[in-house]
């Protein structure tokens, strides 16, 4: 361990370079614990099967972690190198999980970390962004605040690093958002309104126009379906997708899937990418 601290503090003067390079090594080196994963809920966390995941060390030479040890591993790594980091213990929401019940989600505590760089608190998730998705691995670096609250939630409110943070509440009335939508160049948070006519489901339009994006609502989260006389408008650089309030039940559910442009045709990419409820 000290050999690695040596060799980034040889190599790199910049403190975001080395927090960057720590980040990768992790990701290259530490596997995702997905046996230990699988008993979570049946562990207490002092149990000899979870708790190496405390020390550094032990996960340094093991190669392996949950999220938690993936923290403790930066946090150690950080500090060695003088850089001020901490853990944060929270919630997630992911594809599997659009909503936080903290009487129930206990398979969705999860923990990431904010580093001081100058004074300035950023944040990181070591576990998310390199024990899945390599497509967004880059995202969870230095995520921005308004897009970390899409699916990381802190314990402390503190931590979200918003000027006004939100409530549990908020959080699950706000849309899930997979990092792909960002990745594949969509830039803003999509929006709702309405008037006494229509819905229209507001985006900045994506500048790679090999992307289309479908919107599908449901009334029981589970089938989802076209919505009929869907209107598309192009206006100012943004995208409105305008559909009538009087098909839209009560309580509905919607997601949003991307196609791809391939050929001449459109073809499903990504699943799954939005979902919210109104």
């Amino acid at each position: 361990m000290s050999d690695l601290i040596s060799f980034t503090n040889a190599k790199f003067t910049d403190s975001i370079e080395k927090a960057k390079f720590i980040y990768y090594w992790i990701g290259l080196n530490i596997k995702y614990d997905d046996n230990l994963l699988e008993k979570k809920s049946s562990l207490r966390e002092n149990n000899n099967e979870y708790s190496y995941n405390y020390y550094p060390r032990q996960i340094f030479e093991m190669k392996k972690a949950v999220c938690y040890g993936y923290s403790k591993l930066y946090e150690w790594f950080l500090t060695e190198l003088g850089i001020e980091s901490v853990i944060i213990s929270g919630y997630i929401r992911d594809e599997r999980n659009h909503y936080v019940d903290l009487r129930y989600d206990s398979d969705y505590t999860h923990a990431w970390n904010a580093i001081n760089l100058n004074g300035k608190w950023i944040l990181i998730d070591s576990t998310w962004g390199t024990s899945l998705n390599q497509e967004v691995s880059d995202f969870y670096f230095d995520m921005a605040p308004e897009r970390a609250i899409i699916t990381h939630y802190p314990e402390k409110n503190k931590w979200q690093l918003l000027d006004k943070p939100l409530s549990l509440q908020e959080f699950n009335e706000s849309k899930f958002i997979n990092p792909i939508w960002f990745k594949v160049g969509y830039s803003d948070i999509p929006k709702i309104k309405n008037d006494s006519k229509y819905y229209y489901f507001i985006f900045k339009s994506n500048p790679n126009e090999e992307w289309l994006v479908n919107l599908l609502y449901s009334v029981d989260n589970v089938n989802f379906y076209k919505l009929r006389e869907l209107n598309k408008v192009i206006q100012d650089d943004y995208t409105i997708l305008r559909f009538y309030k009087s098909i839209i039940p009560k309580k509905t559910y919607f997601k949003v899937n991307l196609y791809k442009l391939v050929g001449e045709n459109y073809t499903l990419k990504y699943k799954d990418v939005i979902n919210f409820k109104m």
